[in-house]
């Protein structure tokens, strides 16, 4: 079985990185992800490990795959591309669109 981790950087210098690259401090990344901002500080020093669901919420509010955080991508850039252009967009452009998609998504279920 091949190693798919980075072994020069582990799952808090990743996080670190990835916050950093989005230029927001970690109360804000608390803030996108209803964690508390001691638990951001603490995943980055790797005091403790986050869970799934802190790992989910923590890649979707930097806009980065899990995979990345785990360290079996280098690939810093978002799974959640799904058109032209769109790292360009502001978290609230972002969050606009997931609006629209989610009320899309309402209507058909609905019908």
């Amino acid at each position: 079985m091949s190693n798919l981790t980075d072994s020069n950087s582990g799952f808090g210098d990743r996080l670190r990185k990835a916050r950093e690259a989005r230029r927001i401090n970690q109360t804000e990344l608390a803030g996108k992800t209803g964690l508390q901002p001691s638990a951001i500080g603490h995943f980055e020093k790797e005091r403790r490990k986050p869970s799934f669901a802190n790992i989910r919420a923590l890649a979707k509010a930097l806009n980065v795959t899990s995979d990345y955080l785990l360290g079996r991508t280098n690939d810093m850039a978002g799974a959640t591309t799904v058109f032209r252009g769109e790292e360009n967009l502001s978290d609230g452009d972002r969050d606009h669109i997931q609006m629209m998609i989610d009320l899309m998504n309402k209507r058909k279920s609905e019908k």
